[in-house]
């Protein structure tokens, strides 16, 4: 049943109910009834628009695969296109192309904050570069792996996909990242990061 059926039809039932258990309705017991419907009703209608209208927001501005397929080269372009802050969860992270623009963007006002996977930092790792650096990072706390590879850009731009920032990543393995522009989108993942951000240390 559609959800304006549904409020006809129970507002139906509650008239039956009073007509059938109190008498009749006033008129000005009716009216008021008819309002509260009316104003139902205008909530739905704006409830569908604003979804409606989060829908029509959201754009894929594209879809790759590697190896060499231009994830690594994306990552890049949407660093270098921020201007805000730049919120990372990310797994495996040893590509220092991207550690570069991660300092550049950084270097030119930026908020950079990244979570990584702790079993991950090693030696290759960029987690100690990006640290001497000045970029707040953090170790994840999940006792079993946090294996996100996300990226939000300013608020309306998700990176994400099976992707590491690894050179196995973008030369030899099987992997995709998808580049989402969505504001709704975006608050959600971001709404995770800040979760895992504040359980990092």
């Amino acid at each position: 049943m559609k959800p304006r059926s549904l409020i006809f039809a129970l507002l139906l039932a509650l008239l039956i109910g009073f007509a059938s258990g109190y008498g009749f309705l006033s008129q000005t017991e009716l009216k008021t009834l008819i309002q509260e419907k009316d104003a139902l009703e205008t909530q739905f209608l704006a409830l569908q628009s604003q979804l409606s209208s989060l829908r029509n927001e959201t754009g894929i501005l594209g879809v790759y695969f590697s190896p060499k397929g231009e994830c690594e080269y994306q990552v890049i372009y949407w660093i270098s296109r921020a201007n805000v802050s730049i919120h990372i969860l990310i797994y495996s992270f040893s590509l220092d192309s991207v550690g570069d623009a991660l300092i550049n963007a950084s270097n030119r006002g930026v908020d950079v904050k990244i979570v990584f996977e702790k079993s991950q930092i090693s030696i290759y790792s960029e987690y100690n570069r990006l640290k001497t650096a000045g970029i707040p990072v953090r170790n994840d706390t999940n006792p079993d792996y946090m294996h996100d590879k996300v990226m939000i850009v300013d608020g309306a731009i998700v990176l994400t996909g099976s992707f590491n920032w690894s050179a196995s990543a973008e030369n030899d393995n099987n992997e995709n990242l998808i580049v989402i522009n969505s504001t709704y989108i975006a608050s959600t993942y971001e709404a995770e990061f800040q979760k895992i951000w504040n359980q990092s240390t």
